[in-house]
């Protein structure tokens, strides 16, 4: 068996994640390793439709949804470095077909 790629995580927990999730994706900023899946619709509307929230708190939202490993709860979002929660949701949002990930072809 090959060394999982996530520090401290086994292939296993892996596997379960994608069996829970579908797809998962790992992305490494500056020490820390973090392991997201994509936003399902309902997930997306029910954040967006609150209306005292404001972006900052939506993205907060989806990120402590969205991140698998590690978890991230409101303690923790205060230590982490001024652009990590704005660079997973763009990671998170991309999964969920938000933006273009290739040009559209001309019919």
């Amino acid at each position: 068996m090959t060394e999982s790629p996530v520090k401290g995580i086994n292939k296993e927990l892996i596997e379960e994640w994608k069996v829970k999730h579908g797809e998962v994706f790992l992305i490494t900023l500056g020490e820390e390793q973090y392991v997201y899946r994509p936003m399902k619709r309902f997930e997306y509307k029910t954040i967006m439709t609150n209306a005292e929230s404001n972006r900052a708190f939506n993205e907060e939202k989806i990120v402590q949804m969205c991140v698998v490993y590690p978890a991230i709860d409101v303690a923790k979002m205060p230590t982490l470095k001024a652009g990590t929660i704005s660079t997973l949701v763009e990671l998170i949002m991309a999964a969920s077909n938000f933006g273009i990930a290739e040009e559209p072809v001309k019919l």
